[in-house]
């Protein structure tokens, strides 16, 4: 009985009778469409977006393409990786983008004096020069770090900023 009393035609005559209720009506529908719309539009994004991982790299080349697998990659960095102590590196993930590609890193911080941006900073540039000259790899755009762990005796130390010392403020004279 309430649901027949919810759909009837008469219900929805009574609400939309005037100009107000009608605008109103108008306008939640409008927000309504929009939000689905907009979640339609985040949707077809992700999936055009995302990024895949992917089992090896495609390097064109004058005879064909030189396909290299993952593993190959994982074992190129790695041995550039030995040369920093301060990361120790559990796994290493190949992704695809579109065209390009990205290392994903995911290790254990170790510390030892350096910071992780400096650490970073220096294995990036080495590491797609390594796959550059080793492999042709010439699409690979990123190397991300995921810190999944902080290692024992990996606190840094604590400093005070470096504030320069100026002279204490001079009494003002008395006179107002």
């Amino acid at each position: 009985m309430v649901l027949e009393e919810l759909f009837s035609a008469e219900l929805y005559r009574e609400l939309f009778n005037n100009d107000f209720n009608i605008g109103y009506a108008m306008g939640a529908g409008l927000v309504i469409g929009l939000l689905i719309l907009l979640l339609v539009v985040r949707v077809v994004l992700r999936l055009l977006f995302r990024r895949h991982r992917c089992g090896s790299i495609v390097v064109p080349d004058a005879g064909g393409e030189l396909i290299i697998s993952s593993e190959a990659v994982e074992t190129a960095a790695r041995s550039v990786l030995e040369d920093f102590p301060e990361l120790a590196v559990h796994r290493i993930r190949l992704y695809r983008q579109g065209k390009s590609y990205q290392l994903l890193l995911h290790c254990a911080f170790v510390g030892g004096g350096k910071g992780l941006p400096e650490t970073s900073g220096e294995i990036r540039p080495r590491l797609i020069e390594t796959l550059e000259k080793m492999f042709g790899i010439r699409s690979l755009r990123k190397v991300q770090f995921r810190i999944d762990a902080l290692e024992a005796g990996a606190a840094p130390e604590i400093q005070p900023p470096a504030v320069p010392v100026s002279k204490p403020a001079s009494p003002v004279s008395g006179e107002c």
